[in-house]
């Protein structure tokens, strides 16, 4: 039994003529007839009571009770419809705090505005947590700052993170470049909660067995409270560094021998749900122009 033939006995139900409900239908009065003969077949009853010269036809016992029957399993067709639609139109995406920062959120913002059928959920989550999500097949997408060995995984680097040293606004520091050594490793504010394995290298080069940080937070937001204090200091990805500037009274500065960039990568499970296909390619041609522009 289709939804074509259960939205052609409402329909009839609502007009009363085979007329009427062809016209509605946009389909011919023999075939009104044919499809409802076939559905009467199926069930084993009449619906309607036809005589040749009536034009307006009624329902028989039977037909009345298969009413509200019909009405359920319309519901449940369109019910179904757009749980499909949904799947077909919608991505999970998860990513560290500093590439949301970075480029996720003006991305959303482009596909949003070309693509507005499109359903997007996103997730801020440690690159260890994004693999994880990927390897329970929980999300679509997913970006991290590093390599793993997972066989069902995909992961492409799509873009490289630099790094910064962030001060307070009211800190004696100076202005320009600044050499590590000029740097105390007591007054540090780590950043972590991610896979910042390049800045670990750069701090074993520059405080080798001097490692006394007194404060670890876990977002770049906690940062800001501790740079108040005389001499701290932060080392940041830029673009999250640049988004907090804008909210508070932090000042970037320049390292004459900063931490390598960080490679980001597209973590997408080797055997992805086929029902999200429409929206994957969406998500990955707006991705692609993306930073195809942002190199330029």
């Amino acid at each position: 039994m289709q939804n074509k033939d259960i939205e052609l006995f409402l329909e009839l139900v609502k007009t009363r003529n085979i007329s009427k409900a062809a016209e509605n239908l946009f389909i011919s009065q023999s075939v009104i007839s044919t499809r409802l003969k076939s559905l009467e077949e199926e069930l084993g009853y009449e619906l309607f009571h036809r005589a040749r010269g009536i034009r307006e036809i009624e329902l028989t016992r039977p037909g009345k009770e298969f009413v509200s029957v019909a009405t359920r399993m319309h519901n449940l067709y369109a019910e179904a419809e757009l749980l499909r639609l949904q799947t077909r139109y919608s991505l999970n995406i998860a990513a560290p705090e500093s590439v949301y920062y970075d480029f996720l959120d003006l991305l959303m913002q482009r596909i949003f505005k070309s693509n507005p059928e499109l359903r997007l959920s996103v997730m801020m989550k440690d690159s260890s947590e994004v693999y994880d999500l990927m390897e329970k097949g929980q999300i679509d997408f997913g970006f991290a700052s590093y390599e793993s060995s997972h066989s069902n995984i995909k992961h492409d680097p799509v873009f490289s993170q630099d790094e910064c040293l962030v001060f307070g606004r009211d800190s004696s520091s100076g202005q320009g470049p600044i050499s590590p050594a000029d740097l105390d490793p007591e007054k540090e504010i780590r950043l972590t909660g991610g896979n910042f394995s390049n800045v670990a290298q750069w701090r074993d080069v520059w405080f080798a067995g001097q490692d006394r940080c007194r404060v670890m937070v876990n977002s770049p937001h906690m940062i800001v409270k501790y740079l108040i204090d005389p001499g701290s200091w932060a080392i940041l990805p830029l673009a999250t560094a640049k988004m907090l500037s804008e909210l508070y009274d932090i000042r970037i500065c320049e390292l004459t021998d900063a931490p390598e960039s960080r490679k980001i990568y597209l973590l997408r499970h080797i055997g992805a749900n086929k029902g999200s296909d429409d929206a994957a390619r969406i998500f990955e041609k707006e991705l692609a122009l993306f930073l195809e522009e942002r190199k330029n």
